[in-house]
């Protein structure tokens, strides 16, 4: 059974396998043109990066260097004052012992109780019996006795040529050695171009800038400060409005330290001792398992593999061997259709043609006419007349006739899609084999796929029988 690939499937040349997508339809014997580099390395156009590499020429100066930073010329330095400290308030302690008992130690004591006991599974029973039984493998599957194949030889009848060698090849006779003078070097002359001529250093701006004189800045006149003659008056609306009172000092709002008592009896009762009662608690009853009793009698072993799969004999399948060729004594004919029809014809070089040599003039005296003269008659004729078609359009009467020989003879005739167009799909005539793992894949019809799951159910059943 042959496995076809989608170029061998295409009948129409326009399916291409995507693994060899410049091959010729019906030829699956190239190379597969999917590998890792293609797929992952793009070639992409680029020519050579310039350096981004710095000249090393230093700049200098001749100018002083200017210490005026901006820190220096905007910093305007400020008297610093101590801070003040800031003491914070005193904390309250209150005197006396504190009460730590809460309802959750009081409610909430500590009970004793048993640690929980460990629950552990019981082991797997492991049977002692030994496994009898026969897998499938070993009884479909079986080692056969296969011979050494022998090798195919072709007969080494080999003649060898009987003129002699010349030793000369195409190339050497074709392509001569012509003297040439050698060629002179495209690469620049490395020297410096120097010139003798003083540098012209008068530039546009140099020409064409005239300076002028700068304008001093103008400054606004500073006012000068001129002090208040009159006295100052101190006295303030705050002051003026705002005049001392006599009143007595506010008193304290801190509570006496003195603790509060009563001689009236605690009230214990809460919402919790009043709505939820202690009710009998009773231990949780576990469950026991029913304890495991034989049935009486004894055990039936037979199963149904066992009765009704038994041993049958079975003949051993005789090796598929080639049929061996039988060797036939009739002398060998090689008389064949290119050594009857093409003999081998003696043959030389060609003379050369060459130039007679001499000029032998004609005895007879030149009569002075030509074959032009002599032959041709001269006709009186006028004007060619102009074959050019006259701008009117032909018109007819009759209807027109559409009945062509195509339109006659022309059956219509139904158009078969491509194979290779109705793969995986339910008209497809070819059903998916195996894939290889670069993705190269390889369908078989379905005639070939039924014939080989025939043979396989064929050789189950021999195999069983």
């Amino acid at each position: 059974m042959t496995k076809q690939c989608i170029c061998q499937i295409c009948t129409c040349g326009k399916h291409r396998c995507p693994h060899r997508p410049y091959g010729v339809v019906g030829k699956g014997d190239q190379a597969c043109a999917v590998t890792e580099y293609r797929s992952e390395f793009v070639p992409r156009e680029g020519a050579a990066r310039e350096s981004f590499k710095p000249d090393y020429t230093l700049q200098t100066n001749t100018a002083p260097l200017d210490d005026e930073t901006t820190h220096k010329h905007d910093y305007i330095k400020h008297t610093m004052e101590k801070p003040r400290s800031f003491k914070p308030e005193e904390v309250y302690v209150p005197r006396g012992d504190f009460d730590a008992l809460t309802s959750y130690n009081k409610e909430y004591t500590p009970k004793g109780g048993e640690p929980a006991k460990m629950i552990k599974h019981h082991a797997q029973k492991i049977v002692s019996a030994p496994f009898e039984g026969d897998p499938t493998y070993k009884a479909d599957y079986r080692k056969w006795e296969a011979a050494r194949t022998e090798p195919i030889r072709h007969d080494g009848g080999y003649v060898a040529s009987a003129d002699p060698f010349k030793g000369e090849s195409t190339y050497t006779t074709d392509y001569l050695k012509h003297q040439a003078a050698m060629r002179q070097a495209i690469r620049p002359d490395h020297a410096v171009m120097q010139s003798q001529e003083p540098f012209d250093d008068r530039t546009g701006y140099r020409t064409d800038y005239i300076h002028h004189p700068q304008q001093e800045r103008f400054q606004r006149a500073r006012e000068e400060y001129m002090p208040n003659k009159a006295s100052l008056d101190s006295l303030t609306t705050h002051k003026k409005d705002f005049t001392p009172k006599e009143a007595l000092p506010a008193r304290s709002m801190k509570p006496d330290n003195q603790g509060y008592a009563s001689n009236a009896r605690f009230e214990d009762s809460t919402t919790n001792k009043t709505d939820f009662k202690r009710w009998e608690v009773q231990p949780i009853q576990t469950h026991k398992p029913e304890e495991y009793r034989p049935k009486p009698g004894d055990m039936d072993m037979n199963t149904m593999y066992n009765s009704e799969f038994t041993p049958k004999p079975l003949a051993k399948v005789n090796a598929v061997k080639p049929v061996e060729r039988r060797a036939i004594d009739a002398k060998f004919d090689g008389s064949t259709t290119y050594g009857g029809d093409f003999r081998k014809w003696p043959g030389g070089r060609p003379p050369a043609i060459r130039a007679q040599s001499g000029y032998a003039p004609p005895n007879m005296p030149f009569e002075g006419m030509s074959t032009y003269k002599g032959h041709y008659i001269p006709h009186p004729g006028g004007p060619q007349p102009s074959f050019k078609p006259t701008g009117a359009a032909y018109q007819s009467s009759a209807p027109f006739d559409d009945a062509t020989m195509y339109r006659t003879e022309y059956t219509a005739k139904e158009i078969e899609p491509c194979p290779a167009a109705l793969l995986e799909t339910p008209r497809s005539n070819f059903t998916h084999h195996h894939t290889e793992p670069t993705g190269h894949k390889f369908y078989e019809s379905q005639q070939q796929a039924a014939m080989a799951y025939y043979q396989q159910q064929q050789q189950q059943q021999q195999v069983t029988a």
